[in-house]
């Protein structure tokens, strides 16, 4: 599955996960050579100085979480987990993604605000967003 891959893990990955790597053909490198770069944990020593180097400022690297090892794992057909559904974003930027704000989902006509759909209150956001209240109408 991980033929030929380098991959960098955090500290805060498992040995376990790391095992898995490389018993399905990867290999465990240095996060400058890495192909692939796995944490658990955004706010781990190791992961802070992936986010703050110069080629995760210039969207040369991305970060993604080691929970995608354990999916691969558990998978019928291991390469039919998709590896973008993954990303660990750093720990400020999991705040706003924690918020009801972010659960949005914008539909753009003519390049006006349509319609906003919210999982959790969709009244405040179209409210928020389009002035209107769906309520009233």
């Amino acid at each position: 599955m991980f033929q030929g891959q380098r991959g960098w893990f955090c500290g805060s990955v498992s040995h376990d996960l790391r095992q898995f790597r490389v018993a399905e053909g990867g290999t465990i490198s240095d996060p400058r050579v890495a192909d692939f770069l796995f944490g658990c944990d955004a706010s781990h020593p190791d992961t802070l100085r992936i986010y703050q180097s110069l080629d995760y400022i210039e969207d040369n690297a991305t970060v993604f979480h080691a929970c995608y090892l354990s999916a691969v794992a558990n998978a019928e057909i291991k390469n039919s987990v998709a590896l973008g559904h993954f990303i660990l974003p750093p720990a400020s930027l999991q705040k706003v993604l924690d918020s009801p704000i972010s659960c949005c989902v914008l539909r753009f006509n003519q390049g006006a605000v349509d319609s906003v759909v919210n999982k959790t209150d969709e009244n405040i956001v179209l409210t928020l967003f389009t002035g209107e209240n769906p309520a009233l109408n």
